[in-house]
């Protein structure tokens, strides 16, 4: 590796500030690295969604890249004499190719649905198939900065005995590099630029990277100039692009099972909802709707979020249902706000009510767009709503939840055995939860577990089944209900002042559930084994299950 005397010396003319200035290039080429990682990773979520394996897909194909690179990258580093020149059009070119990749993502749509349809029900070609999909995205910039690394490291090393510490200042200034530009990312670029203009902010520290190491570098320079007028013209193409990622994506694609071509698809949502706004911050992309029907819709982080005339029951019964169950409660607490109709229908019995919601935009999509002067009077807690009730000795009369689909880490822990204790921890006596379980993403099976994990928490459980919105409700209290089947119904129709017919049953009553429980034992979702999160998520790519037989819970 040391016996090309002119790659020594090329290398040996860079001195001590050549050096550092070859070290300083890397570290900003690290930074950019990491923020396109963050990018993607965000960009990505829109379609493929944020579950763990979607997420160790993306992470997967971005890490292939860098190995793909290396080993072409260590081949041309042993053969170059201008290494310096070669890092600096890699590193135009990844300025090129990743900026250029970011508008990508929102032409994926079509192909995914396409990708579901055909493979939804083989895990192995499916995976396969998003593999491809990051790929498109990832691979072309990911391979030329797997290159850099021995590119930088054999410009650095001009004799055997600085192999060591040569290369480890390399790897340190690269590696801190990324830390900040993680941060950078995630924090400030994102937040305040989203992701387009980050990708251009991003794609331009790399070509000032590479016209820098290329004036180092001296010799012919027409080569690095043209790249960055390449550069900038993409440049403005990627800024100017206003293509917005659609419905159509891993939360929603079960809905489009037949074959009506995607465009139709894309321009019949698209065309039954008005836009509002679009707003993104370090939690996600949040894009606010008004549907034919005058309500608002959000879409967070690719999910549906907000409230459809389909899900208007379940979310005025996370309301009535509990109040009913408690007969006079004086203090609730709503977790997650989503279009805000919990909410409103708990302020309308409930004197003093607390919001935990972890979405900023969330928040100022409601405040814009939702009900007037909904928030005013509430104590809201910009924070997730376990750390709330951890950090909060305050409690309740009643607490109910419907945070998003339990499909990834940061929501599926607000399913977990230890979160419903410490929710019961937080109830006041004779206090009522009521929890949302997605029936439309469990199996029967599923059902039961979550049953079982409840009431683990709560000894005294109701199950209530919502038919319009394929949801179901449970009710739990530390002391027996006072309100029969008959008084609660009765109750709830009171307070229902929308004059809505509220399409519920009674699915299982207390006694039910502890018999279920007792002769039905097995897993609980807990967050040392988040079973739930794996069990949607797999569901969800198959489709609706709710219909299969499995255990007893929910027939």
């Amino acid at each position: 590796m040391f016996e090309d005397p002119a790659t020594n010396a090329a290398a040996g003319q860079l001195g001590r500030r050549g050096r550092t200035a070859l070290l300083a290039a890397f570290a900003a080429s690290g930074a950019s690295a990491l923020a396109f990682e963050v990018i993607w990773t965000r960009s990505l979520s829109l379609v493929l969604g944020s579950t763990t394996h979607a997420v160790s897909t993306m992470l997967a194909t971005f890490m292939a890249g860098l190995a793909l690179g290396a080993f072409f990258g260590g081949r041309l580093a042993d053969r170059s004499t201008r290494l310096l020149r070669a890092f600096a059009l890699c590193e135009i070119g990844i300025g090129i190719s990743a900026m250029a990749s970011v508008p990508l993502v929102s032409r994926l749509p079509g192909a995914y649905l396409s990708l579901y349809r055909s493979f939804h029900l083989s895990p192995a070609a499916f995976l396969a198939g998003e593999v491809l999909l990051c790929a498109v995205v990832m691979l072309v910039p990911t391979t030329l900065m797997g290159a850099t690394f021995p590119l930088v490291a054999r410009a650095l090393t001009d004799r055997l005995d600085a192999v060591g510490t040569r290369v480890g200042s390399a790897y340190t200034a690269n590696t801190l590099g990324a830390v900040l530009g993680s941060l950078a990312a995630g924090f400030v670029l994102i937040p305040g630029l989203g992701m387009r203009l980050s990708a251009v902010v991003a794609g331009g520290i790399n070509v000032a990277v590479g016209l820098a190491m290329a004036a180092l570098a001296g010799g012919r320079r027409r080569t690095p100039a043209a790249l960055a007028l390449v550069w900038l013209a993409v440049a403005a193409l990627v800024a100017g692009d206003r293509r917005a990622t659609d419905l159509v994506n891993f939360y929603s694609a079960h809905r489009y099972l037949e074959g009506e071509p995607y465009e139709r698809i894309r321009a019949r949502d698209l065309g039954m909802l008005e836009p509002l706004a679009e707003t993104t911050s370090a939690e996600g992309v949040v894009r606010s709707f008004r549907t034919h029907d005058g309500r608002l819709m959000l879409q967070v982080g690719g999910k549906i979020e907000g409230t459809t005339t389909a899900d208007l029951d379940n979310t005025l019964l996370l309301a009535y249902l509990p109040v009913a169950a408690h007969g006079a409660p004086r203090s609730a607490l709503v977790i997650g706000l989503g279009a805000g109709v919990t909410l409103a229908a708990v302020r309308g019995q409930v004197p003093e009510a607390d919001l935990a919601e972890i979405h900023p935009g969330v928040l100022d999509a409601v405040r814009r767009f939702g009900p007037p002067g909904l928030l005013d009077g509430v104590r809201v807690h910009r924070n997730d709503a376990r750390n709330q009730l951890l950090r909060s000795a305050v409690t309740y009369d009643l607490i109910t939840s419907e945070p998003s689909y339990p499909t990834e880490p940061g929501v599926a822990n607000l399913f977990t055995r230890e979160f419903f204790a410490l929710a019961a921890s937080r109830l006041a006596p004779a206090g009522v939860m009521a929890q949302w379980l997605p029936y439309h993403l469990l199996t029967n099976d599923d059902v039961t577990m979550m049953l079982r994990t409840f009431a683990s928490a709560f000894p005294h459980v109701r199950l209530y089944k919502v038919p319009a919105s394929l949801d179901l409700i449970l009710l739990g209290s530390k002391e027996p209900f006072t309100a029969d089947a008959a008084t609660l119904e009765e109750r709830v129709a009171a307070m229902n002042a929308s004059g809505r017919r509220l399409g519920y049953a009674l699915s299982r009553d207390a006694d039910q559930v502890r018999r279920l429980v007792a002769d039905e034992p097995g897993a609980l979702h807990t967050d040392d084994r988040p079973l739930l999160e794996f069990h949607a998520a797999r569901n969800l790519r198959v489709g609706d299950l709710s219909r299969i037989e499995g255990g007893g819970a929910a027939r």
